[in-house]
């Protein structure tokens, strides 16, 4: 599969996803609802008209402080949301540790837009901000070719944003591969119960 449907796939993903909690965001507020005046039912006699009134303040409060959504919680809140929604989603399934470390290694892997425009600015062929996006074969033929005699250098300016995208979206699902096989490793390294059982005995 290409990166450029990788994309488009990460796309339809991220807008599932995000209808998903938008569902089960306005579900919860309901039960919530539901529930906060079943209790005070049970256990007052406040008359219907107040009641209405403490209803309409509940979702008042719903509205005015919206409930974080679970991703937002999660380390690295900052740049979470420029991941593919498929590994933001499996991220926010890995254990505590392997979270903040997966976050910690993408916040010192990941590319700056800042950083290769400052590398682009350099002339061709001396211009090296394919060479910072880990993209040495472009690079190598970007060079030879004095950046496309000076208009690939002009398209680049356009793209930048893009080439970085792309780069990060790589690095992201490493990173990613690297915490599930730490995870599992861990999953078969922990003592079952059974195990216990029988080292007790």
């Amino acid at each position: 599969m290409s990166d450029k449907q990788e994309e488009i796939l990460d796309k339809i993903r991220e807008r599932v996803l995000a209808r998903e909690r938008e569902i089960q965001l306005e579900q919860d507020k309901d039960a919530n609802l539901e529930a906060t005046l079943q209790a005070l039912e049970d256990i007052t006699e406040v008359p219907r008209a107040e009641m209405n009134r403490i209803a309409e303040e509940i979702k008042a409060s719903y509205t005015s402080s919206p409930v974080k959504r679970d991703d937002a919680l999660l380390p690295g809140g900052q740049f979470h949301t420029q991941l593919p929604a498929s590994v933001r989603e499996a991220v926010s399934k890995l254990p505590r540790v392997l979270k903040e470390e997966f976050y910690e290694e993408y916040t010192l892997a990941e590319k700056k837009i800042s950083l290769s425009y400052l590398f682009w600015l350099i002339p061709p062929p001396f211009s090296c901000h394919y060479l910072y996006n880990n993209r040495i074969f472009k690079q190598i033929l970007y060079s030879m070719t004095m950046g496309g005699l000076m208009i690939w250098w002009i398209v680049d300016a356009l793209r930048m944003k893009q080439i970085v995208q792309e780069e990060n979206r790589k690095t992201a699902r490493k990173f990613l591969k690297k915490m599930m096989k730490q995870s599992l490793r861990r999953q078969r390294n922990r003592p079952s119960f059974q195990n216990l059982i029988r080292d007790d005995r």
